[in-house]
């Protein structure tokens, strides 16, 4: 193991026992960094320990180091090619602004999804009663004990213990909608979606799981650009987003190739959710404003096009275009 990770320091600055992974004083990061090849001209050391302390831990930073090659072979095996610090950082800051861009339009999309349904309600001659009644009385026993704990435990939420405690025996399905967290929000839009022979609704319930694990890693402050096109076994993208995109005229090898990883699935199933469900007006405009902003720094980050996650971000950029959400 290389030099810088032999230190191990328990609080206090006391030696630990030779533990793998230690942690490392700020100067052991840069000079571990260092002998892996990452360099630092386009930020100094002294600025890169400064981000190190007050900006972004190492642990987080330095994950982005994956999207780029090692030298093989020679006497730089191992060591990554053509990597600074600053390109590090550049995408630390990539990873902020998508999460900024959107977790905002997650919570558009429940908001708007809530209206789109009720609506749908009004129109199918519901009072709003008996469809939860019905709802529920369509559970497994096991499912339904979930959505009776979380309202038990919601009795006592601050902000909407009231309504639960109100409605408890009897809860219409506005109500429903506003104290139950998105998963099981989701359900009930399946339900009323078969009920009513809504295919529209039906659509937006399947992308609403998507949506959620967008919503989840930008409230958690997760990293998701190293690995947007990580393969993963719930990676398939949804149909209606693959028709929407070959209406558009985008190739489907670009598709097979940019909509194989479930980050980059769930973050452009969520992109054309909100084009669907959410109308123009204040919201909508901030939240494009946002995208532009993304894609602009992508385009002036520094970092190579070629780069996995720049080429990444460039296609989701196309995609805005194709479904009509961006000029």
């Amino acid at each position: 193991m290389e030099d810088a990770t032999k230190a191990n320091l328990e609080p206090g600055g006391m030696a630990a026992a030779g533990h793998p992974k230690p942690m490392l004083t700020v100067g052991q990061q840069i000079a571990h960094m260092k002998s892996k090849g990452i360099t630092f001209d386009l930020v100094s050391e002294e600025d890169a320990a400064r981000h190190l302390r007050t900006k972004c831990q190492f642990f987080r930073i330095y994950a982005y180091r994956e999207l780029f090659d090692r030298h093989v072979g020679g006497a730089r095996d191992g060591q990554y090619a053509n990597l600074d610090f600053g390109h590090l950082k550049a995408l630390s800051n990539l990873d902020r602004m998508l999460r900024d861009a959107l977790l905002p339009m997650t919570l558009d999309i429940e908001h708007f999804t809530k209206v789109r349904l009720l609506a749908a309600a009004e129109d199918a001659g519901e009072d709003g009663y008996a469809v939860m009644r019905d709802y529920l009385g369509s559970l497994p026993r096991t499912q339904l004990d979930r959505v009776e704990a979380e309202l038990d435990r919601r009795m006592n939420d601050p902000y909407v213990g009231a309504a639960v405690r109100k409605y408890r025996s009897d809860m219409p399905v506005w109500v429903f909608c506003e104290v139950v967290p998105l998963g099981m929000f989701s359900g009930l839009v399946k339900f009323c979606a078969d009920r009513w022979g809504d295919e529209g609704l039906r659509k937006v319930h399947y992308l609403l799981k998507n949506t959620r694990s967008v919503r989840n890693f930008c409230a958690h402050g997760a990293c998701s650009v190293n690995g947007l096109l990580q393969r993963g076994s719930s990676a398939r993208p949804p149909a209606a987003l693959v028709n929407e995109l070959t209406s558009a005229g985008v190739p489907k090898r670009l598709r097979s190739k940019w909509l194989r990883g479930g980050r980059m699935v769930n973050a452009c199933s969520t992109l054309y959710l909100y084009r669907k469900v959410v109308p123009e007006g204040a919201a909508r405009s901030e939240r494009e404003a946002a995208l532009r902003e993304l894609f602009g720094a992508v385009e002036g980050s520094g970092v190579p096009p070629e780069n996995a996650a720049v080429a990444a971000l460039l296609f989701m950029k196309r995609l805005t275009v194709a479904i009509g959400m961006l000029d």
